[in-house]
């Protein structure tokens, strides 16, 4: 492709965003573009429903416009970029070398963020399961490892070979699973992982569940994206690192601007710190030493909801009443019966919060025979009216949909 001469500008820059719409990370990029373009825009844009592995657009070869703005994630189409000579912001850390000024998402940061909420609930033996062959894995797994390790404590190193496409796609994964469940398995608990991101992190809750590890009292887990959809559906659901890929696409339009302009670019790459973590069940976890505590809790987490009651727990475990009580007081500070409780309790919050569902309807999802029963459980134990609570925490209350 041959760079056609400079467009006469006559009105609005004209624009391409060759950003996926696919993944929560490349939406957020996109609407960091936008905020930029009302601010000081207008901007002509052209773009296309897209995901992060397809081509770029044929139309580009005829296309004589101003700016680009791009996540190309294969060589192939980032070259075909480089090739047009139109101004461009290179999104994609995975494919150096081109040329281009470029803005990421600091990896570094973001396996810090993920190594130091794992610490904080008190793991010891860590781990990283990624992309051996995407370079912002291999940043984010060398970050990790350093954190942990200037903290003292070690990384168990991950030689489970992965297969991925540049797209991401893992087409092995039913293959893979089998070795990883096993490696998982061979590991010393408690254990905190940190997934490369949020698809690898759910691909890792299954490979504990096939190995019977129970997460998070065993093993905790945290991805990298904040994937809504995806880290809600998880089984239990996945916590996250949340990157500013908001500001990246923000900051990403002001420099493309500059450029439109003559102005030249800057010679190092800039990077954007994450926002934080977003604590979802998969690390909700003080880390558990004792086998039969971390059993006793999962069983817990799955079926206090259920109705079930301290003599569910004694026979599953199968132990007797004193020891495990012992336990729990020892390792959690607090009695088999709080754990119940506690578990039902942070149910019914989330159903008040997160659904729109009635009363009488959270109360039989959360084991309470009677909706009355419920209220004054959940007023008792955290000092709220349940209307009260959704009408102060709710997500509708604060217009988030």
């Amino acid at each position: 492709m041959k760079r056609r001469q400079k467009r006469v500008q006559s009105g609005p820059p004209q624009v391409a965003l060759i950003i996926e719409t696919s993944t929560a990370y490349g939406r957020n990029l996109l609407r960091g573009v936008s905020q930029y373009i009302h601010e000081f825009g207008p901007w002509n844009v052209y773009m296309e429903q897209r995901s992060l592995q397809d081509p770029v657009p044929p139309w580009l070869d005829r296309w004589d416009g101003d700016g680009i703005i791009s996540r190309a994630s294969t060589p192939e189409s980032a070259g075909e970029i480089v090739r047009t000579g139109i101004p461009t912001v290179d999104l994609n850390d995975q494919v150096r070398d081109l040329g281009l000024p470029q803005i990421h998402s600091d990896h570094a940061a973001i396996a810090r963020l993920a190594a130091t909420h794992l610490m904080e609930r008190g793991f010891r033996h860590f781990a990283f399961f990624g992309f051996p062959i995407f370079e912002w894995s291999v940043a984010r797994e060398s970050a990790f490892a350093q954190c942990v390790r200037e903290a003292g404590f070690q990384l168990h190193e991950n030689k489970v070979p992965a297969h991925a496409t540049w797209g991401h796609q893992q087409a092995s994964w039913k293959q893979e699973i089998v070795a990883v469940a096993k490696w998982v398995k061979n590991l010393p608990k408690p254990l905190g992982i940190m997934a490369g991101n949020d698809n690898r992190g759910m691909q890792l809750l299954g490979a504990c569940r096939r190995a019977g590890v129970a997460v998070p009292e065993e093993v905790a887990v945290i991805g990298v994206d904040n994937e809504e959809l995806a880290c809600q559906m998880a089984l239990p659901p996945l916590s996250s690192v949340i990157p500013d890929a908001f500001r990246v696409g923000y900051e990403a339009a002001a420099l493309l601007d500059l450029l439109i302009k003559g102005n030249p670019a800057p010679e190092h790459v800039r990077y954007v710190a994450p926002l934080g973590v977003k604590t979802r069940q998969s690390t909700d976890v003080t880390a558990i030493s004792d086998p039969r505590v971390a059993d006793a809790m999962s069983f817990i987490r799955e079926h206090a909801c259920e109705g079930i009651g301290v003599e569910d727990v004694l026979d599953h475990v199968a132990i007797s009443r004193t020891v495990l009580q012992q336990l729990f007081r020892e390792m959690l500070g607090k009695t088999i019966h709080d754990a119940i409780t506690e578990t039902r309790i942070q149910r019914v919050k989330h159903l008040l919060t997160e659904t729109d569902l009635s009363l009488t309807l959270i109360a039989e999802r959360a084991g309470f025979s009677y909706a009355e029963y419920l209220s004054t459980f959940f007023r008792r134990a955290t000092g709220w009216t349940p209307s009260a609570f959704r009408r102060e925490f709710g997500k509708r209350s604060v217009g988030n949909g």
